[in-house]
């Protein structure tokens, strides 16, 4: 089964008015998550500016859907080399190659 990946949109950050225009996204603070078939999941974050939009291609707040978000991610962003990171980790999950030890200290002899 192939990893999944799903988009976490946290903030929305706008410019309340714009020529004209109300509630103007400008930055999108988003995290892009992956699952694997055992659960395992990881994540990568940030965050990206928007150009201001024209007003005959403008979607208004109310009218923002997920998918529209998502749509500006998709064209901004390198996706494939995110997600490529993300199976990354993934894998290393999966077939780790590193352990961590911990030392215990001895009791002190009185």
């Amino acid at each position: 089964m192939a990893n999944t990946y799903k988009w976490h949109v946290s903030n929305l950050h706008a410019k309340i008015e714009n020529d004209g225009m109300q509630n103007v996204v400008e930055t999108i603070h988003w995290r892009l998550q992956a699952t694997d078939e055992n659960e395992n999941v990881v994540d990568v974050y940030g965050s990206c500016g928007l150009d201001a939009p024209e007003s005959d291609s403008f979607i208004s707040f109310d009218s923002l859907k997920q998918t529209d978000v998502e749509g500006w991610l998709e064209s901004i962003l390198d996706v494939d080399s995110l997600k490529a990171g993300l199976d990354s980790q993934l894998e290393s999950i999966a077939n780790p190659t590193h352990i961590d030890l911990v030392l215990v200290e001895e009791e002190e002899v009185k």
